[in-house]
C-alpha cells in the first residue's frame, strides 16, 4: 500500500511539473500559429492503415451502414486475425479474441478510455451497439499513437470505439432516430440529439431500447436422430443511456464528459445436447462518468488527462439448483476508480516522448460464503518515442506494471511486477511508389482475473499469469488512380506469437458457469491478408470489394512429458479455425445501395483433444443488404432492409449453441 502511494504521489508531482514548466515557456502572443501535433492530423483512412507501424483495420461509420452491422461484434467479425465467440443470436454473450491470444488480451477502448471488467477479464461486444458510432477500428500490437493512456499500452490488441462528434452547419440542434425491426421478435428503437449551447460548448444524448425473444428453429442433431426445436430463455431486454458534454476552448484545449449507464435482462440458453431445460437468468447494469482533458501548449508541450468512474452489478439467478438457502440467486458488484495522465514532449518535428502514468483501483464483493472480496491497486507507467520521416516510421515504449491485491478473507494472490517492451517500424522503400514493410515486436504481461483467483468453485490463487510475446512482418501497398479501378489497396502480414502459462475459460452447463484451464505454453503461427478494389462503373456508380483471409496455426505446446499435456501436445486450441476470412461487396448507385457479406470459418475444435468427436464443421454465413436515402429540405429519411444468414446455413460458433438460421431486419433512420 506504501509503495502505490509512493508512485502516485510521484505521478502527480511529476505532471505538476510539467504543467508548470510548459505553462512557464508559453508566450502569449495572438500572431503566433502554432503547429498541429501529428496525433490529431486527420488523414485519408486507408493511408492512415498504410504508414501504421503494425496492423490497423478501420471500418467508418458508412461501412458499417453498408454491411448492415447492428452491434459492435458485427463490426469485429469483418476483421482480419479476429475469432468472435458468439452464443447465440442478438442476445447471446459475444467475445473478441485477436490472433488467438484470448479476450482478456483484447481491450476495448470507448473514446479513448478503456472498458474494463475485472471479474472476468472480457467486455460482451454484445452489449454495444453502433447506432452512435463514428469509427471501430482494431490495431494488433501497439498503436503509434504514444499520446494515450497507459491502460492502452498493456493490451496485445485494442479495439477502438469512437462515437460522434457533434458537428454543426447552421443550425444549433441535430437529431437522429432511429427504429429497427426484425425476426424473433427484435425492436430496436433509438434517439441521438446534438446541441450547441455555445462557441465553446455542446452536448449529446442518446436512449437506445433494445427487446428480442431470440426463439429461432434450429435442427438438434445427436448421432441418428434428429429434432426440431426452437431455442429457449434467449430472450434479451436491455436499455441505454448516454450524455456527453464537449468543451472547446481555442484551437489547442478541449474537454470531455461521458455519463454512461446500462441495464438489461436476459436469459441464459442451455447447452442443448444435455439438458433441454433452461432457466437460468442474468441481470445487468452498468453505469460509468469519465471525464478527458487535452491542453496543447505549445509546440512541443502537451498534457491529456483522463479520471472514471465505473460501477457494475450482476445478478444470476439458477432455479434448477437448491441450497440451504433456496434456489441459487447470487450478486456480484465491482467498482473502479481510475486516474490517467499522459504528458507528450516534441524537441522537433521529428521526434516525441511521451510519459503515462495511470493508477486504478478495483474492488469486487459478492453474496457468496466462499469469495474472498478482493481489491487490486494498479499502476502502469509508460516512457514511449516516436520519430517520423516522410517515408520512416518508428515508435517503441516500456510499460512498467505494478499491482498489489488484498482479500477480508483468507490469503490474496501474489502481488507483481513487470515490464513489457515493444519496438515497431514502417518503412517506404520507394520513393515514388506507395509501398511500406513494417515489422513490431511486443511483450505483454496478463494478470488473473478474480474470477480466475477467488471464485470458490473454479478459482485458483496460485494462477500464473500469462506472458505474451508478439512478432509481425508485413507490407502494405496501395495505389490510386482516375481509371475504371480507381484505387486498389494489399497487405499481408506473417505473425508469431507465444503465450506461456495461458490461461483458458470454457463454459460448462451454462454461459455464467466456467471452468478455468492453465495450458502451459501456446505457439501461434499466422497470415493476414487484406485486399480492397474500388472501381467507377459509370458516372455515380461505383463499386467496392473488400475481402480478408486469415490462417492460423495455433498449438499447445506444453512439455509432451508431463501428464495430462501429453494428450494434447501439438493440439489446436479450441475455437481456433485454420482458415477464415471474409468478402464484403458495396455497390452505389443514385438511387439504392446494395451490399454483400459473406463470413467464411474453417472447421475448429472445440475441446484441446483434436479428435474427431471434437470437430465442428466449418460455416459460411451470407448476408445482403439494400439502402436508400431520401433528401428532404432541412432532413433526411434512410431505410434499409437486410436478409442475414439467407441461405438458412446451420452452425454453431460455440459448441451446442447455434446460431440463428435465415432472418430479416429493417431500418428506418431520420436525420435532422
Amino acid at each position: 500500500m506504501k509503495l502505490f502511494r509512493s508512485f502516485l504521489l510521484f505521478q502527480v508531482l511529476f505532471v505538476g511539473c510539467i504543467f508548470y514548466q510548459a505553462k512557464a515557456q508559453q508566450r502569449i502572443d495572438t500572431t503566433h500559429v502554432y503547429k498541429i501535433d501529428e496525433v490529431v492530423v486527420k488523414e485519408n483512412r486507408k493511408m492512415k492503415e498504410l504508414r501504421s507501424t503494425t496492423p490497423l483495420q478501420i471500418l467508418n461509420a458508412d461501412k458499417l451502414r453498408q454491411n448492415g452491422a447492428m452491434q459492435v461484434s458485427d463490426a469485429a467479425k469483418l476483421f482480419s486475425g479476429v475469432v468472435i465467440k458468439d452464443y447465440g443470436g442478438i442476445g447471446g454473450l459475444k467475445t473478441i479474441s485477436v490472433r488467438s491470444l484470448g479476450a482478456a488480451h483484447t481491450a476495448v477502448a470507448y473514446d479513448g478510455i478503456a472498458i474494463t471488467d475485472a471479474q472476468t477479464g472480457q467486455i460482451d461486444l454484445g452489449k454495444l451497439s453502433l447506432d452512435n458510432v463514428d469509427a471501430v477500428s482494431l490495431t494488433s500490437g501497439q498503436s503509434d499513437n504514444i499520446f494515450q493512456p497507459a491502460r492502452l499500452f498493456s493490451a496485445a490488441g485494442v479495439l477502438y470505439i469512437n462515437t460522434l462528434t457533434p458537428q454543426f452547419i447552421r443550425k444549433k440542434t441535430n437529431l437522429n432516430a432511429s427504429l429497427k425491426a426484425g425476426s424473433f421478435g427484435l425492436v430496436n428503437p433509438n434517439i441521438h440529439i446534438e446541441n450547441r449551447w455555445n462557441k465553446n460548448f455542446s452536448s449529446s444524448a442518446s436512449l437506445d431500447y433494445l427487446h428480442i425473444n431470440g426463439a429461432y428453429p434450429y435442427t438438434l442433431i445427436n448421432g441418428d436422430a434428429t429434432e426440431k426445436r426452437h431455442r429457449e430463455n434467449s430472450d434479451v431486454e436491455s436499455f441505454k443511456a448516454e450524455a456527453n458534454i464537449y468543451g472547446t476552448f481555442g484551437e489547442h484545449r478541449k474537454a470531455n464528459l461521458k455519463a454512461y449507464y446500462y441495464q438489461s435482462e436476459r436469459g441464459l440458453p442451455t447447452n442443448i445436447l444435455y439438458n433441454k431445460y433452461a432457466g437460468q437468468r442474468l441481470w445487468d447494469k452498468n453505469f460509468f462518468v469519465q471525464s478527458g482533458y487535452e491542453n496543447r501548449f505549445n509546440n512541443q508541450w502537451s498534457l491529456l488527462t483522463n479520471a472514471k468512474f465505473n460501477r457494475s452489478f450482476n445478478r444470476y439467478n439458477d432455479p434448477s439448483i437448491h441450497n440451504i438457502n433456496g434456489f441459487e440467486d447470487n450478486h456480484y458488484y465491482q467498482n473502479e476508480y481510475y486516474l490517467s495522465a499522459t504528458v507528450m514532449y516534441r524537441p522537433t518535428s521529428h521526434l516525441s516522448f511521451s510519459l503515462a502514468n495511470d493508477g486504478s483501483i478495483n474492488h469486487m464483493r459478492a453474496d457468496l460464503t466462499d469469495f474472498a472480496v478482493p481489491t487490486r491497486y494498479t499502476l502502469l507507467n509508460v516512457l514511449a518515442a516516436k520519430y517520423v520521416l516522410e517515408r520512416f516510421t518508428a515508435t517503441a515504449h516500456l510499460l512498467s506494471t505494478l499491482t498489489k491485491e488484498t482479500v477480508k478473507q483468507g490469503n490474496p494472490a501474489p502481488n507483481r511486477q513487470r515490464l513489457s517492451p515493444s519496438v515497431s517500424l514502417s518503412v517506404q522503400p520507394f520513393k515514388q511508389e506507395e509501398l511500406r514493410i513494417r515489422l513490431f515486436y511486443k511483450d505483454i504481461f496478463r494478470l488473473p482475473t478474480f474470477n480466475d483467483l477467488y471464485y470458490g468453485t473454479v478459482g485458483t490463487r496460485n494462477l500464473l499469469p500469462e506472458k505474451a510475446t508478439e512478432l509481425n512482418a508485413g507490407v502494405s501497398w496501395i495505389k490510386q488512380t482516375s481509371t475504371f479501378l480507381s484505387s486498389i489497396s494489399l497487405s499481408a502480414d506473417a505473425f508469431y506469437n507465444r503465450i506461456t502459462d495461458k490461461i483458458v475459460a470454457m463454459p460448462t452447463k451454462n454461459l455464467f458457469i466456467w471452468s478455468m484451464m492453465n495450458i502451459g505454453r501456446v505457439d501461434i503461427k499466422g497470415t493476414e491478408i487484406n485486399a480492397q478494389l474500388n472501381f467507377n462503373l459509370y458516372k455515380d456508380i461505383h463499386l467496392y470489394m473488400t475481402g480478408n483471409y486469415t490462417w492460423q496455426r495455433a498449438l499447445d505446446k506444453t512439455d509432451k512429458n508431463i501428464m495430462p499435456y501429453k494428450a494434447t501436445y501439438n493440439h489446436q486450441i479450441p475455437y481456433t479455425p485454420r482458415h477464415s476470412g471474409s468478402i464484403r461487396m458495396n455497390l452505389d448507385m443514385p438511387w439504392i445501395s446494395v451490399g454483400y457479406t459473406v463470413l467464411v470459418s474453417g472447421e475448429r475444435y472445440c475441446n484441446q483433444y483434436n479428435s474427431s468427436e471434437y470437430r465442428m464443421e466449418g460455416y459460411h454465413e451470407h448476408s445482403l443488404s439494400l439502402y436508400r436515402t431520401f433528401e428532404l429540405k432541412k432532413c433526411s429519411l434512410s431505410a434499409q432492409v437486410e436478409a442475414l444468414n439467407f441461405t438458412n446455413e446451420r452452425y454453431e460458433v460455440v459448441k451446442n449453441y447455434p446460431m440463428p438460421g435465415r432472418q430479416f431486419r429493417g431500418s428506418i433512420i431520420f436525420k435532422y
